[in-house]
C-alpha cells in the first residue's frame, strides 16, 4: 500500500526532506539593481531581456521604471550619487578647500568611467540627452549635490539664487557634453570656474 502524502517529502533513507526555498518575488528596486549591473559590465540594456531575467512580463517592467530610456535616467542619477558618497569619504581640507577636492575627485571619476565612456561611444545622442537635460534626474541630483556642498563647506558666503544653477550647467558643458561627444573633459575649466564664482561671493553681514 501507497503511503499517504503527509505534506513533507522523504528522502530515501525514510528521513524528512526541508521543504523547498521560496524565493523572493523581483520588485522595481531589483530592476534597477539590474540594470545598473549590465550597465556597469558594458552591456547593452534591454527592457525584454530584463524582464526575462527577472521573471516578470514587460507590461510589469514598465509600470515599475518607465520607458527605456527612464530607466537608464536612473542608472545615470544613481551613479551620480554613488561617486559623490566614495569621493566625499576620501576628499581632504576643510572648507573650501575640501569642496574643490571633492568636486575635483567627482569629476575625475566621472571621466574616468569605462562604462559610462563606452555606453556615451554606443549612444551618443541619448548620453547627450540624458546628461545635458536641465529638468533630468542628473541635473537635478547634482543641484542637490553640489548644495549640499555649499551649505556644509561655504556657511558663510551669501550665494546668489542661481549660484548652483552656474556650477552645474559649467559641469554639464565642459564635463558632461565632452563625454557625451567623447572628447576629452574639461576638467580643469570647471574647477577653475568654480572656484571663480566661489570667490566672487560676499560673505554673509553678520
Amino acid at each position: 500500500m501507497k503511503a499517504e502524502a503527509t505534506g513533507v517529502a522523504r528522502e530515501r533513507d525514510g528521513t524528512d526532506r526541508p521543504p523547498e526555498p521560496a524565493f523572493r518575488k523581483a520588485s522595481p528596486e531589483d530592476a534597477i539593481a539590474l540594470a545598473r549591473a549590465r550597465f556597469l559590465e558594458g552591456q547593452r540594456i534591454e527592457m525584454r531581456t530584463l524582464a526575462q531575467d527577472l521573471g516578470i512580463g514587460r507590461t510589469t517592467l514598465y509600470r515599475w521604471v518607465g520607458e527605456r530610456e527612464e530607466l537608464i535616467e536612473e542608472v545615470f542619477a544613481g551613479l551620480v550619487d554613488d561617486w559623490f558618497q566614495v569621493v566625499s569619504a576620501q576628499a581632504k581640507g576643510t572648507g573650501r578647500a575640501r569642496l574643490i577636492d571633492i568636486f575635483t575627485r567627482f569629476l575625475d571619476v566621472a571621466s574616468a568611467s569605462t562604462p559610462l565612456s563606452d555606453f556615451a561611444s554606443r549612444e551618443p545622442a541619448l548620453t547627450m540627452r540624458l546628461l545635458l537635460d536641465r529638468k533630468g534626474k542628473v541635473a537635478t541630483r547634482s543641484k542637490e549635490l553640489i548644495s549640499i556642498l555649499v551649505e556644509e563647506h561655504l556657511p558663510d558666503l551669501a550665494v546668489p539664487e542661481n549660484f548652483v544653477d552656474a556650477i552645474e550647467m559649467s559641469t554639464a558643458a565642459l564635463v558632461w557634453a565632452n563625454i557625451a561627444a567623447e572628447r576629452e573633459p574639461d576638467i580643469e575649466g570647471a574647477i577653475s570656474l568654480t572656484e571663480t564664482l566661489i570667490d566672487v561671493c560676499p560673505r554673509k553681514q553678520a
